[in-house]
């Protein structure tokens, strides 16, 4: 983050060629600082000066930095940390917090927090009055499983004249502008006519599908997580979008012989998570 931003797309597609044996094309890219729309930001209470660290954490260690300020947060998340810092450290639960995640949507901003020990009365009256007075929408999460909702709808993103709703602990790109052109070029490379079927493979909750299905015949989207295809599922109706069916699979296994399958497609999109892709391009 401190090289040029320049000297980062060059050396990091310098590196992608060397990698891949294969020509890298132009780098899709947005503006350099306040683009990230979402922080997780781990919380420890230490004994010896009363005080709530927060921040993030050092490479392979759990020594968290203090963080004051993030100029790459979008600026309304970089605003808020100085007083989330101030309400977190104002709570009798100061010692039983385990991180804060700040998330903003086209909606509003997200405040999640997770505690591992029940909050008392006081402590959730201060934080409804700071998510009040702060415009924010409120999650609590006594567990990884659990999220309650304090206040706030569900959230949503715009995307390519779309809307996704996502639940806060849903996947969804960090960097809005970025994840706009994306799926522009996307759709550009594909090259989608009015009489295609196209297939979109490892597709969430619809970031991609949504926006193919507004100028292909139909679109098929697979993805391996419930909850998500779920969500794609009602993304789609709540666009009007009648074309488009998810599906769950596990995209490790050979998923030519499903029922979805049968009658091919003219085009595929294919965004794997960090894991690759290499069950389903066998």
């Amino acid at each position: 983050q401190h090289a040029s931003v320049d000297l980062q797309q060059r050396s990091k597609s310098a590196a992608l060629a060397r990698l891949m044996k294969h020509e890298v094309s132009e780098v899709i890219a947005d503006v350099p600082w306040g683009y990230r729309r979402r922080a997780r930001l781990s919380l420890n209470y230490l004994p010896k000066t009363q005080q709530l660290q927060m921040g993030f954490r050092k490479a392979g260690s759990s020594d968290i930095v203090d963080v004051k300020q993030c100029p790459i947060l979008v600026p309304q998340l970089e605003a808020l940390l100085p007083k989330v810092r101030a309400c977190l450290g104002s709570l009798q639960a100061m010692r039983h917090l385990g991180h804060v995640e700040l998330v903003q949507a086209t909606s509003g901003t997200l405040m999640i927090l997770r505690h591992t020990a029940p909050l008392s009365s006081v402590d959730r009256e201060k934080l409804e009055r700071f998510s009040h007075s702060e415009g924010l929408d409120l999650y609590l999460a006594p567990d990884s499983e659990i999220l309650e909702t304090v206040s706030g709808e569900m959230p949503w993103y715009d995307s390519n004249g779309l809307r996704l709703t996502f639940s806060p602990r849903d996947f969804i790109q960090v960097n809005a502008g970025v994840n706009q052109k994306m799926v522009a070029r996307a759709l550009e490379w594909l090259d989608v006519q009015p009489e295609d079927r196209v297939l979109d493979l490892f597709c969430g909750m619809g970031n991609f599908t949504l926006p193919l299905a507004t100028q292909a015949a139909s679109v098929v989207g697979v993805e391996g997580v419930p909850a998500l295809v779920e969500k794609g599922q009602q993304n789609a109706r709540l666009n009007g979008l009648q074309n488009v069916t998810f599906y769950h699979e596990n995209l490790e296994e050979d998923v030519t012989k499903q029922p979805w399958a049968k009658n091919g497609f003219d085009k595929v999109l294919l965004d794997p998570a960090r894991a690759g892709a290499a069950g389903v391009m066998q």
